[in-house]
């Protein structure tokens, strides 16, 4: 998009958030939420599928990631393109839309082939949200207090997740023991159907609220030009920053396929191992990321922001790696044992100190990424990320638990080989980009 020379009085040397900045990331929070639970509420739904469909793990893993993962990647990229074109806002209400409207047809599906159609779209619709937002949020806050004002954002993951397990688990629980689901024109409902349209519908209501936020495009200082993209200069920068611009997205793609572990196969692991219902899972579970998830989102920005302002070039990095050989044996520990004790608290590690890594992972890119690029780096920063995770994790279990230990009930085990695997390769990738990023001249790229 071209941009005309900033007027006299518009110069801007630094953005410095304010009011308006902090209601755009409220609105953005608030889809980020919806987001979250319509992406991972199915995770609450395997048995009633299982049951209903006749579906088997290795499909169920299909749904959960590559369903959902391949599209939102294949979208994401020209998303991303079209985030540093046209308006933010439209772009992003539309986006909005289209999700609520797949999981709701979610909810319509009658076998499996429909539910992977639904779960596409899910994927083509949120495809959009976060490139916008991480484009919109670097536009209005300084570098020095970045990484918290993304991870605000990215608390929506965790809120949002949390909701999807305990709305999830208590709606499956009460239709399931419950009298049959009768609604007008649809008739009767089967318990994840009731699920999808429940989450599916205020996502497509809320959508208009989008046009209310402003819509902002970074000034040059006065008399100085914004230049447009020029052709071949997104190449030339991945040629330039290679090993940052592909190495953060990897070595935090691995993180996720731990955390994509967790999400598709945390609440099966307890209702298998421990005989929950799931509403009971769906609770403590929930319970356990919203809390911890929200201390870890919040307090791992403020320390990476803060190691960044005293000169640790590779903070958003090395802050991560410490927590990651910490959380990632303690959850192992916790699936091995098959105590529910020492599972929650192995969790509650992960979940304060290595699943909320999107907010400063993303906020390592913006930092020396063009204010011209700033959505297509996002997109494939999130298309890398996503890709891993969601194709590694959730079916990496169900491979493990079929062939290897060919045994559900070893279900525990199969999640600690994947997560402990995914962790080492995390951090070994991440050591590489750390000290990539210690020689780095970020300069000023606003």
């Amino acid at each position: 998009m071209t941009t005309a020379a900033a007027q006299p009085g518009e110069a801007q040397a630094e953005p410095q958030g304010g009011r308006a900045a902090w209601y755009m990331i409220g609105v953005l929070l608030l889809f980020y939420i919806f987001s979250s639970i319509d992406r991972s509420v199915i995770t609450m739904m395997v048995q009633p599928l299982e049951r209903d469909l006749g579906v088997s793990d290795f499909q169920i893993s299909l749904l959960q990631g590559p369903a959902f993962g391949v599209f939102y990647v294949l979208c994401g990229l020209p998303m991303g393109w079209l985030v540093d074109r046209v308006s933010r806002r439209w772009l992003v209400a539309a986006g909005v839309t289209v999700w609520g409207a797949a999981t709701c047809a979610c909810g319509l599906a009658g076998n499996v082939a429909q539910l992977f159609v639904g779960r596409m779209g899910v994927g083509v619709g949120e495809s959009v949200l976060t490139p916008a937002a991480h484009s919109m949020i670097s536009e209005r806050f300084p570098k020095r207090r970045l990484s918290l004002a993304i991870s605000v954002f990215t608390l929506g993951s965790v809120v949002g997740a949390g909701l999807a397990l305990a709305v999830g688990g208590t709606v499956v629980h009460l239709v399931t023991t419950g009298p049959p689901l009768i609604v007008p024109v649809l008739g009767e409902l089967r318990a994840w159907q009731a699920v999808f349209l429940l989450v599916g519908v205020p996502p497509i209501i809320l959508a208009p609220l989008m046009l209310s936020v402003r819509e902002f495009r970074r000034r040059a200082p006065a008399g100085v030009a914004v230049a447009p993209r020029r052709r071949g200069e997104a190449r030339a920068f991945y040629r330039r920053r290679w090993r940052i611009a592909l190495g953060v997205p990897l070595g935090f793609g691995f993180t996720n396929v731990a955390a994509n572990v967790m999400i598709a196969w945390g609440p099966t692991y307890l209702i298998r191992t421990f005989h929950w219902n799931a509403a009971e899972v769906g609770l403590r579970y929930g319970l356990v990321v919203v809390v911890a998830g929200a201390i870890g989102q919040l307090g791992g920005g403020a320390i990476v922001d803060w190691l960044y302002a005293r000169g640790v070039k590779d903070a958003h990095v090395r802050y991560h790696i410490v927590g990651l050989m910490v959380s990632a044996p303690a959850l192992a520990l916790g699936l091995f044992s098959a105590n529910p004790a020492v599972f929650f608290i192995g969790m509650g590690i992960f979940y304060t100190v290595t699943y909320p890594y999107i907010g400063y992972a993303a906020a390592a890119l913006q930092l020396f990424t063009p204010n011209n690029l700033r959505g297509l780096v996002s997109a494939v920063f999130l298309a890398i990320v996503t890709l891993v995770g969601s194709g590694l994790g959730p079916t990496s279990v169900a491979l493990v638990t079929e062939h290897v230990f060919g045994d559900k009930a070893q279900l525990g085990p199969s999640m600690a080989i994947c997560i402990l695997a995914a962790a080492c390769v995390a951090v070994l990738v991440l050591l590489r980009a750390g000290r990539d990023m210690r020689q780095a001249d970020y300069g000023d790229s606003r």
